[in-house]
């Protein structure tokens, strides 16, 4: 894939910051007028392109990676982009001539930067079983989900249907038969997917992912993406359990394409994870309990089901011992790449089962979840979805003091911009990046956040999802659902998310001066929200056990309604408010 994100790598404690060079909002033309385009690029940006290029390859040689290795991999995307991209790649040319850069070198910064620059983490993910809830009873999945820091997300409903035989469903990359029959679900996705990223269907089954790195065999576009599984899953499953295997069963025949997944599926009785390596896979059921995901498997050798070829395959690889019975799979199929080229030399490729900032969030959800173990709520899960640390310990045994401060706003992340003596080099060494759980950088964000309940006893209808877009630190939690009729449409579309992305982008860098001001918006509509939701679904009861199906969906849909409006309305007075007291700050008087 394209980068097209504004890059922030830490490497040995140096941070390097790498250009924007393929910009996610360009409406490209054709070739020629694309390349021209580039070449004007490359011209005004000379110096911070060749500085881009620099810092990518300083990242590669400090992990070891052979350039020309990582150049051939570049090669080989060459061919398909040119199909399916050929303006972008005209633009590359162009920046190319325009700023003297090799071309060679930004097809590599465009197309292959990963190899180069190494895994950095992604989601994270809170699960609660049972006796770990406030209530005793049901599940809870609540999902970070961190993508590309101009990425936008969309809340929408997909319905229930009939299919025929002939029909199929059109995924990422390829087709496969479609149900006969699919639910009706609420998720949220990235704006314009087909799939979603997390989701709460008619039955209450909850799902949502979480990537992680292997050394199995992928099925690239030959396989299913991860989105599509989350959607084929909410259409599909009338239960955890028929989840897990659906999910498996089309693991085996398809293969999982870009990297692995780990899939949190659950209803109000049941709660699982399934952790697909490429086309083996294993699944745990969780029980009365808590637990997290962030970006490595953490299922070892206690999983109550597994792949048929789990062992022998891996026995094939020689990375364990023919006539096992059971095997550690976090340990056996874990990698160090989250996006590997090909399948080439599985055998010879490296094994770890934890990575360092995956781990360190790992560690950090685990904490917080324990600290609430028994008492965990929808309500009670909002500050963990916001943490930024209160302390974090460097691998020196430093501290840094974050005090809940993302670490672009805090004291710790000089950047060095104020210099006055002649540098003898072009970088500085400086503390590594603290990935939170609530993520604020260049190369990425929290895009978007919900936390999806599956409770039994209740009418399934009242099954939902809370979503915010963008940081939960800096948004609001609006609830849908999976029973009302229908989603403004400003949630379907980016309208809404746009507005949420205005305040994450003033507020990057300057937590402590705006979130206050936004918070002072928010905090009062989530103060009020779950009563106002309790209150909600008791007369929801009362009128459908006294036989007003018909009001009781009213009531609903009254208060789905008015909850997002007002969630919408709210967002646009903090933006307000958030310029406001930018313009505020740089007044001054003589007065």
């Amino acid at each position: 894939m394209l980068s097209n994100k504004f890059r922030s790598t830490g490497t040995r404690g140096v941070i390097t910051v790498f250009v924007v060079l393929l910009t996610a909002s360009l409406a490209w033309a054709s070739p020629e007028a694309s390349r021209q385009e580039g070449i004007a690029h490359g011209r005004a940006n000379a110096a911070a392109i060749a500085e881009s290029v620099r810092a990518l390859r300083a990242a590669g040689e400090a992990r070891g990676v052979d350039y020309e290795e990582v150049l051939a991999a570049a090669r080989k995307r060459e061919a398909l982009n040119r199909q399916i991209l050929p303006d972008k790649m005209a633009w590359i040319e162009g920046v190319a001539k325009g700023s003297g850069v090799a071309y060679e070198d930004l097809l590599v910064l465009n197309t292959a930067d990963r190899l180069m620059t190494g895994f950095v983490g992604e989601c994270t993910t809170f699960i609660a079983h049972g006796t770990a809830l406030a209530e005793g009873k049901g599940a809870l999945i609540a999902k970070n989900r961190d993508l590309g820091s101009h990425t936008l997300s969309e809340v929408a409903f997909e319905q229930a249907r009939r299919h025929d035989s002939k029909d199929v469903y059109r995924g990422a990359y390829i087709d496969i038969p479609q149900a006969e029959t699919t639910y009706r679900f609420v998720g949220s996705r990235s704006a314009g997917r087909w799939g979603y990223g997390m989701g709460i269907n008619e039955h209450q089954v909850l799902v949502s992912d979480n990537d992680a790195p292997t050394r199995d065999a992928l099925a690239f576009t030959d396989g299913l993406h991860d989105n599509d599984y989350v959607r084929l899953v909410l259409e599909r499953a009338a239960t955890a359990r028929e989840g897990v295997e659906i999910l498996t069963k089309l693991t085996e025949k398809y293969g999982q394409a870009w990297n692995s997944i780990m899939f949190e599926i659950a209803d109000p009785k049941e709660l699982w994870i399934v952790e697909i390596a490429g086309y083996r896979w294993v699944a745990k059921k969780y029980e009365n309990t808590y637990t997290a995901r962030s970006n490595q498997f953490q299922i070892t050798d206690d999983y109550d089901l597994a792949a048929d070829d789990l062992i022998s395959f891996a026995a094939s690889q020689g990375w364990v011992d023919e006539g096992l019975e059971r095997i550690n799979f976090r340990a056996v199929y874990g990698g160090t790449t989250l996006y590997p080229d090909d399948n080439e030399n599985l055998k010879d490729r490296p094994a770890t089962e934890i990575l360092y900032n995956t781990e360190v969030r790992y560690r950090r959800a685990m904490e917080l979840l324990g600290a609430i173990d028994g008492a965990i709520s929808a309500e009670t899960i909002l500050p963990l979805v916001r943490d930024h640390y209160d302390t974090y310990t460097l691998p020196s045994g430093a501290v840094l003091e974050l005090n809940q401060v993302p670490f672009y706003s805090s004291g710790a992340a000089d950047m060095q911009e104020w210099i006055t003596q002649f540098p003898e080099k072009d970088t500085f060494e400086r503390t590594l990046f603290p990935r939170a759980i609530c993520h604020h950088a260049f190369e990425g964000i929290t895009a978007s956040s919900a936390i999806l309940v599956a409770r039994p006893g209740i009418p399934n209808e009242l099954g939902y999802m809370l979503h915010c877009f963008m940081q939960p630190c800096n948004s609001l939690f609006i609830p849908f659902y999976v029973g009302a009729s229908d989603i403004d449409s400003r949630f379907t579309t980016p309208e809404a998310g746009s507005l949420f992305m205005i305040l994450s982008k003033v507020a990057f860098g300057a937590y402590g001066d705006y979130h206050g001001v936004i918070r002072s918006v928010f905090d009062p509509y989530e103060k009020e929200l779950f009563p106002a939701m309790a209150a909600m679904e008791k007369e929801y009861r009362d009128l459908l056990a006294s036989g007003k199906g018909g009001e009781a969906r009213n009531v609903l849909d009254a208060f789905s309604d008015g909850k997002g409006g007002e969630g919408i309305e709210l967002a646009h007075k903090a933006v307000e408010a958030l310029f406001s007291e930018v313009a505020a700050s740089s007044a001054w008087s003589r007065d």
